[in-house]
């Protein structure tokens, strides 16, 4: 099985533990990239609940915090918007964690 047949298989499993490897990921370099290329560049808090199993408060305080990149996107004199999140972020900061 390929990076990309575990990267869209993963998402549909919800409860399976993957175990890391020696590196701290379960997948190699080229594996790696090829997951990043199926994300998204950007995308809202739902979008990371759901890709990345992060609850909205975690989101909100790491991005506080300046662990997660983020961009609010609002026209002018507008009261709100759209926050989008860098999901490349998301996922390095993840990475950091597991250090």
């Amino acid at each position: 099985m390929n990076a990309i047949e575990r990267a869209t298989a993963g998402a549909k499993q919800t409860a399976a533990p993957i175990e890391p490897g020696a590196s701290g990921s379960c997948l190699n370099t080229n594996e790696r990239d090829a997951v990043a290329a199926l994300l998204p560049e950007f995308g809202r808090v739902g979008d990371v609940e759901r890709i990345f199993a992060l609850k909205r408060g975690l989101t909100y305080r790491a991005i506080k915090n300046g662990d997660i990149k983020s961009v609010v996107i609002r026209q002018k004199g507008a009261k709100t918007g759209a926050r989008l999140i860098h999901l490349a972020s998301v996922r390095d900061w993840l990475n950091r964690q597991m250090q």
